[in-house]
């Protein structure tokens, strides 16, 4: 009797073995939508971080001409889409120089633009230094200073993407290795 509970134990670990190893195949080889930063001409991967369907996102950045902030509201549509719905910025022409229709300015020289719905395939910009432009990606609450990944001077795409696990998983490993 006590050899039949060895084989019967060893052939349920053997199940549950492949199982948990079946769902991490799965699990790595299955599809995710990412928000991917690129460089914007030669199209190599920056930065991931995964995204849900119809998350919404913020890139903020010191504007070059103003000098202030600038804080640009984006909604990723279906896993696939951007839209830029909403711009906050902070400008010492209090107003002035800018029309649109919808803006609301206040008189601590801050400004609001809301009910765009601008469709884009891409956000693309010139990475900005630290000290001068220091763009930040504003996420599920969390704020990533992209120049961390990114030299100064780099022309950069935000893109969605799908994207396997695995292939990720690689490319963080990759460059936590160089």
């Amino acid at each position: 009797m006590p050899q039949g509970r060895r084989g019967k134990s060893r052939w349920l670990f053997r199940f549950g073995f492949l199982l948990v190893l079946g769902a991490l195949v799965f699990f790595l080889f299955s599809p995710q939508t990412f928000l991917r930063l690129e460089n914007d001409e030669t199209h190599l991967p920056l930065f991931w971080i995964d995204v849900k369907g119809n998350e919404a996102f913020s890139l903020a950045f010191r504007h070059s001409y103003d000098k202030d902030m600038y804080i640009e509201h984006y909604k990723i549509s279906e896993g696939k889409t951007i839209y830029l719905i909403g711009l906050t910025f902070k400008s010492d022409l209090n107003g002035q120089g800018f029309i649109f229709p919808n803006a609301n300015y206040f008189s601590n020289g801050w400004g609001t633009l809301k009910g765009l719905h601008e469709k884009m395939a891409s956000v693309s910009f010139i990475m900005g230094s630290p000290d001068e432009a220091n763009h930040s990606l504003m996420i599920d609450h969390k704020k990533y200073f992209l120049t961390r990944y990114v030299s100064p001077g780099t022309p950069v795409a935000l893109k969605v993407i799908k994207a396997r696990r695995i292939s990720v998983l690689a490319w963080r490993v990759e460059k936590w290795m160089n």
